[in-house]
C-alpha cells in the first residue's frame, strides 16, 4: 500500500516531537562541531567539558536564496557514503511507497517542507533525532542524529500529552487520531476506547482522555494523575499481557539505558575533529560543513505548552510547489564554517536597532522553525 508525504508526517510527528524535546535537554548550552569525513560525527561540548558525540546522517539542505530543497543523495559535494548513505535509504523507501517528494532530487521550498521531509525520513529510517545547522549564504543542512543517549525513558503522561500539543504547532497534522495511534504504538503506550470514539492513553503515573471531532482532530484532552479507578484497572490489564513493555523496549535505541527527560547525559570526552581551513573568498555549497566555534543557543524550557491544554485543530496541509532547477553557482565549493541554526533570515543585523529580536527557544531551533 502506497503512502503520501502527509501520511508519513502524521505517523512520525508526535514521536519525533518527544525525542526532540529530550534531545534538547541533553545539549542545552553546548557548543558543537560537525565532521563529514569517512568517520562522521557531530559533537556537543557543554560548559563543564562534558562531551556528547553523536553520529550524523546528512539528509539534505534547504537554500533560502534558491528557495529549494536538495536531497543529500544527490551528493553534489561528493561526501563519503558514511555521510549520505542514509539519505539513499530514504530515496529507496520513497520509491517503494510512491512518495515522489522523497525521490525528486530538488524541490521548491515552502515554510514547512524541510521539516516535513525530515519527519518522513525519520519514519523511513527509524532515526528519531535531527539537527538543522546553518552553513552560510542562507543554506541550512538537515541532519539525522544517532546516539544511545537520545533514547527515551519510560512514557509519562505529562510528557506525552505535551508532545501531542507541541507536535500540532510544528506542522500540519491532517489526521490527529491516526497520528496518535502511530505514536502510542511506537512508545508502547496501552490505550482503551472511550464513548463516542474517544481514546484513553494509559501510563504508570496517570492517563489522558482524548476526544475527537468529526474530522478526527483532537477536540479535548483531559489529563488525570495519579492513575486510579477504572484507568488503573485498564492499565493493569494491558500490562499483564506484556505487550506495552515489549513495545516500549522496541522503541528505544538498541543498547541504550533509560535516563530522565531532564537529565543531562554525556558520552566520554573525545578528541576535537580537525578540518581544512576555509578559503575566505570561496562560497559555501548546499551541504558543506566544517567545525564551528560558536556556542549553541541559550537554554530555554523546551516544553512551553501546558500538558493539560486541549489541542486546537491544525491548519490544512500546504502542497509543495513545483520542482526548480539548480543554478550553476550552487555547485560544490570549498568548505565554510557551519554555524548553529538561529533564524531563517540573514544572520547580519543592523547595529542601530535598540531592541533585538527575541531569540528562538531551543525547542524551536531544533525543529528548524
Amino acid at each position: 500500500m502506497s503512502s503520501t508525504l502527509q501520511d508519513l508526517v502524521n505517523r512520525a510527528v508526535f514521536y519525533s516531537t518527544e525525542v526532540q524535546t529530550h534531545f534538547g535537554a541533553l545539549i542545552a548550552d553546548a557548543e558543537w562541531e560537525v565532521d563529514f569525513s569517512s568517520d562522521p560525527h557531530l559533537t556537543f561540548t557543554s560548559a563543564d567539558g562534558a562531551v556528547l558525540r553523536t553520529r550524523p546522517h546528512l539528509l539534505g539542505s534547504e537554500s533560502d536564496r534558491e528557495k529549494t530543497w536538495l536531497w543529500g543523495w544527490e551528493n553534489v559535494n561528493d561526501f563519503p557514503d558514511a555521510v549520505v548513505g542514509l539519505s539513499h535509504d530514504v530515496r529507496k523507501f520513497g520509491a517503494a511507497e510512491g512518495v515522489t517528494e522523497l525521490t525528486t532530487a530538488e524541490l521548491s521550498l515552502d515554510e514547512e517542507l524541510a521539516l516535513r521531509l525530515t519527519l518522513a525520513a525519520k519514519e523511513a529510517t527509524g532515526k528519531w533525532a535531527h539537527y538543522p545547522a546553518a552553513a552560510g549564504a542562507g543554506t541550512t543542512v538537515w541532519l539525522l542524529v544517532d546516539a544511545a543517549e537520545i533514547a527515551l525513558p519510560a512514557p509519562q503522561v505529562k510528557v506525552s500529552v505535551r508532545a501531542l500539543m507541541q507536535g500540532l504547532t510544528q506542522t500540519t497534522v491532517s489526521d490527529h487520531l491516526a497520528a496518535i495511534e502511530s505514536y502510542v504504538a511506537k512508545r508502547g503506550i496501552p490505550t482503551a476506547e472511550l464513548p463516542e470514539g474517544g481514546l484513553r492513553m494509559l501510563f504508570a503515573d496517570g492517563c489522558a482522555d482524548l476526544s475527537f471531532d468529526d474530522q478526527r482532530r483532537i477536540s479535548n484532552c483531559d489529563l488525570n494523575e495519579p492513575l486510579e479507578g477504572e484507568a488503573a484497572e485498564q492499565f493493569a490489564a494491558a500490562d499483564s499481557t506484556g505487550t506495552p513493555t515489549e513495545a516500549a523496549a522496541a522503541s528505544r535505541t538498541p543498547g541504550a539505558t533509560s535516563t530522565s527527560a531532564t537529565e543531562e547525559t554525556a558520552a566520554p570526552s573525545t578528541t576535537t575533529p580537525s578540518a581544512p581551513t576555509p578559503t575566505p573568498e570561496e562560497e559555501p555549497s548546499r551541504t558543506e560543513s566544517q567545525p564551528v566555534d560558536e556556542p549553541a543557543a541559550e537554554a530555554t524550557p523546551a516544553a512551553e505548552a501546558q500538558a493539560d491544554e486541549a489541542a486546537e485543530p491544525a491548519a490544512e496541509a500546504a502542497d509543495a510547489s513545483p520542482e526548480q532547477k539548480r543554478s550553476e553557482d550552487e555547485q560544490a565549493r570549498a568548505g565554510e564554517p557551519v554555524e548553529p541554526a538561529e533564524e531563517k533570515t540573514p544572520a547580519a543585523e543592523e547595529p542601530a536597532k535598540e531592541t533585538k529580536p527575541k531569540k528562538k527557544g531551543l525547542f524551536s531551533k531544533l525543529f528548524g522553525r
